[in-house]
């Protein structure tokens, strides 16, 4: 086999316009059927983490180690206050605020607006319409603020941000009017971007939410 594989490389060896011998075209095949079996593992693996249970995995595990020391991730999770509740998808907190956060793992094109009733999420043929999350987004806010503000934590600012994380690719978004949709690739310049702005205490910010979510 060694010597299969030195003559495959040099000039001088086989080509695949001119096999010689059995063992040339055993060579071949093998190499074909090792590259089909890698392709089939590497899709296989893709498919398996091109789930919402995985995607949103991830990309909580991401958010942790970008927010740095104290960073927090809930996930799931209903946020009462004395006025209202709210289920939150995903909550992050991160040192200068907190994050409501909605991540989709599917769609490499991504088309909508902020007032439509409908996002239009497609991969090749698949296309799917999904709810416009942000108002949705909005009512978490309001929950989560009067949380904080009777923490004593009022000033901590609440915002919204969608992940688009299919891992197929690098999603190409056109939400006209949405200033808070960030694809999985950008999310280490976003968190860039955030570094200059006052820091709020972690640690009370995270005993202040955990104290809210119903049991």
């Amino acid at each position: 086999m060694g010597e299969i594989i030195n003559n495959f490389f040099n000039p001088q060896g086989i080509t695949l316009w001119k096999l010689y011998t059995p063992q040339d075209y055993l060579f071949i095949g093998l190499l074909i059927v090792l590259g089909a079996a890698a392709l089939w593992l590497a899709t296989r693996q893709l498919a398996k983490q091109r789930t919402p249970e995985g995607t949103t995995a991830r990309m909580a595990k991401k958010l942790r180690k970008l927010g740095g020391r104290g960073a927090q991730v809930w996930r799931d999770v209903t946020v009462v206050s004395q006025r209202g509740r709210c289920v939150c998808p995903m909550l992050y907190a991160a040192r200068e605020g907190v994050y409501v956060v909605q991540v989709y793992h599917f769609g490499l094109d991504v088309s909508g607006s902020a007032s439509s009733k409908y996002w239009t999420l497609s991969f090749n043929k698949d296309v799917r319409q999904v709810d416009n999350p942000l108002d949705a987004m909005d009512e978490q806010i309001v929950v989560v603020n009067r949380v904080l503000a009777k923490a004593g934590l009022g000033h901590v600012p609440v915002e919204k941000l969608v992940l688009f994380a299919d891992v197929y690719g690098r999603p190409r978004v056109d939400l006209r009017g949405v200033d808070c949709a960030v694809v999985r690739q950008d999310l280490n310049k976003w968190r860039k971007q955030k570094k200059n702005l006052p820091s709020v205490s972690l640690t009370e910010l995270a005993k202040a939410l955990e104290a809210s979510f119903q049991r």
